[in-house]
């Protein structure tokens, strides 16, 4: 008994209070219906199979999703000295990347068997959305590779997962070998800021600045910083997303576009708050010149660049490259306060809808096997499917900023804590880039409204699914809704 006693000192076992159990409760009905899912998406009959693989996946979601709701009346909720941290914001993340799994989901059923995708994709997304989950919630360097590696492995299967298309076969691989890359670069910047610091954890490393900051850890934060960027796509770690964007089942890519952009920008976030701008020890101006000098770049590279597209798809993907470099500038507003990480998430929520329902419109529209829409396909829309031309010119305008949808609303908030933190030049530059913007909006806009399809050219009928169907009202509403209406959801 003394011996038994002695080793559970050595290691003790950890109790879990009522509040961290059903905080948890979240990740463990999501990991049980990734495992379920793909058990019943085995069967012999592949649309019994895929159809009961969807509607468990969309059950376990919902699930989950209400617990993550129930857990709002709960204080702020940690496990192991703040390894995870549950709070107001979390769950809130938490939520929208519910709802933007289920949206991924509901656009992917019925496009699955056209582009004979295997039932597993299912049981992919919730495994996926667990990764994000955990990503959003944890201050541990160590923690937060897991949770990325948790996240990217499934999204590289799903990019990759079109069978009767070789460009995504391409596509899965330049990102799970790019992707790879930059892991390695985030694993070995966190080893030396433990080097530097004695610790994972984002806080206590900010705390070990009064005791001096080691040279090493400038490195190991240039590491962390290079493998955050290239999952943002900021320049010059963006040359996957073009490809990616294009040859990706587009479905996955929708959701891809929404969920890991979001969850990647809010680890961005925390290490910015933490590491970058923690203390002015840290050599506060330099920082802010390098990452001020990518976000230049990155929205001149972005807008320009998609001037010169004829493919939405591929237009899309250097247009997301410019919000990168918006939303960069939202990180440089930490270095004047905090709170201005707000306006990073909102931005990020608002955008995460825009790209999914377009990108669901996408998939109404493409052809069986196609890699991407030649944007002059698109002439005489308007006259064969008037709600769907309504549809994308909505979320056209929310992308470029036009005033009444909610990506004005984002990017006014996110330009104004840009402004309070004196970036001003950055700030003009991005205005100006955003007038650059509309142009290649417009140009979709224009074609689709205005011109006469050539001969053998047009798109020829659409795809009535009805879960596109749901996923692009549902983004119309929030679109508009939080266009008119922000102080609905904006305190």
């Amino acid at each position: 008994m003394n011996s038994v006693a002695s080793l559970l000192e050595i290691f003790p076992i950890p109790t879990l209070t009522s509040e961290q159990s059903v905080s948890l409760l979240p990740l463990v009905i999501l990991s049980i219906t990734a495992v379920l899912v793909i058990i019943v998406g085995a069967q012999k009959s592949s649309d019994k199979g895929r159809t009961g693989a969807m509607l468990l996946s969309l059950f376990g979601m919902f699930l989950s999703a209400t617990v993550t709701y129930k857990t709002f009346s709960f204080e702020q909720v940690d496990f192991l000295s703040g390894t995870l941290l549950f709070d107001y914001q979390e769950r809130i993340l938490s939520l929208v990347l519910h709802l933007c799994a289920v949206l991924g989901l509901l656009v992917n059923y019925g496009y699955d068997k056209r582009e004979e995708l295997m039932s597993e994709i299912y049981g992919l997304l919730p495994i996926s959305l667990a990764g994000m989950i955990l990503m959003v919630s944890t201050n541990h360097l160590l923690f937060m590779f897991i949770s990325l590696e948790i996240m990217s492995l499934a999204i590289y299967v799903m990019v990759a997962m079109r069978r009767n298309s070789k460009f995504s076969a391409e596509a899965g691989l330049k990102y799970f070998i790019l992707g790879g890359l930059a892991s390695a670069f985030l694993l070995y910047g966190s080893a030396l800021l433990f080097g530097a610091s004695g610790s994972f954890n984002l806080v206590l490393i900010s705390q070990s600045f009064e005791r001096g900051v080691s040279p090493i850890f400038y490195v190991g934060l240039m590491f962390v910083m290079v493998g955050l960027l290239f999952k943002v796509g900021a320049f010059p770690f963006h040359s996957w997303i073009p490809d990616v964007y294009q040859g990706a089942t587009t479905s996955v890519t929708g959701f891809m576009g929404a969920a890991v952009k979001l969850v990647a920008f809010m680890a961005l976030t925390k290490v910015s708050l933490n590491l970058m701008f923690a203390s002015t020890s840290v050599g506060n101006t330099a920082i802010v010149l390098v990452v001020g000098g990518i976000a230049a770049v990155t929205i001149i590279f972005g807008n320009f660049v998609a001037l010169k597209q004829n493919e939405l798809k591929r237009m899309l993907a250097y247009s997301t490259i410019a919000h990168t470099g918006y939303l960069l500038l939202g990180i440089l507003s930490l270095s004047g306060s905090p709170a201005n990480a707000q306006y990073i998430m909102i931005y990020l929520v608002l955008y995460a809808f825009s790209n999914i329902g377009i990108f669901a419109l996408i998939v109404m529209l493409e052809k069986s096997g196609s890699k991407d829409i030649v944007i002059d396909d698109l002439a005489g829309l308007w006259n064969k499917y008037p709600m769907i031309s309504i549809a994308m010119t909505i979320f056209l305008l929310s992308m470029a900023g036009i005033p009444l949808t909610s990506g004005f609303i984002g990017k006014y908030l996110l330009f104004a804590a840009a402004v309070s933190a004196k970036q001003i030049v950055l700030v003009v530059l991005a205005v100006l880039a955003s007038v650059v913007s509309v142009y290649y909006y417009l140009r979709v806009i224009i074609t689709m409204f205005m011109k006469e399809p050539q001969h053998g050219s047009g798109v020829v009928v659409a795809s009535k699914w009805i879960g596109c169907g749901i996923t692009v009202a549902i983004s119309v509403f929030i679109t508009i809704q939080m266009g008119i209406f922000p102080a609905i959801f904006i305190k």
